[in-house]
């Protein structure tokens, strides 16, 4: 049997009071897939890529991470919110997004920078934590400047 899809986004819509952002958006990913989100200034890409990590609540949808659905229950309210806050906190450990605007620590170097989370969200073993950034930073080709801060390096 295959691996379920990494991601599945059905339907997500989002609407803050009567402003409809998001309009029925659907999203599937693969495993080792990289996907980017493109569109003009106020078109929802970040509300969207905020409802995929349950920093905001879709008005309605569903999302599914590595097979498992996303379970919603309604408060007092009747808002809409995640059922499960471990399942959060899981959901928001397997899924990395670069948000617009993201700046890396200038008083980290560029591999101290990608073992942060790693070690201190995931609780990665440093050692690991490092040879895997490493991998990945010899796989784009930039290995050589792992020890760079961000300043030295360009875009």
């Amino acid at each position: 049997m295959a691996d379920p899809a990494p991601l599945i986004c059905r339907d997500i819509r989002k609407q803050f009071d009567q402003s409809e952002v998001l309009k029925g958006i659907s999203l599937e990913t693969r495993k080792g897939e990289v996907v980017s989100l493109i569109g003009s200034s106020g078109s929802g890409k970040s509300t969207f890529l905020r409802c995929i990590n349950l920093l905001e609540t879709p008005t309605s949808g569903d999302i599914i991470v590595h097979g498992d659905p996303v379970r919603f229950k309604y408060n007092r309210k009747g808002d809409r919110i995640p059922a499960d806050d471990r399942q959060v906190e899981l959901i928001r450990a397997r899924l990395s997004m670069v948000f617009q605007s993201f700046n890396l620590w200038s008083h980290m170097t560029v591999l101290e920078n990608i073992i942060e989370a790693p070690i201190h969200v995931l609780k990665v073993p440093r050692k690991e934590a490092i040879e895997r950034a490493e991998a990945y930073l010899n796989k784009v080709g930039i290995y050589e400047r792992r020890h760079y801060y961000p300043a030295q390096i360009s875009g």
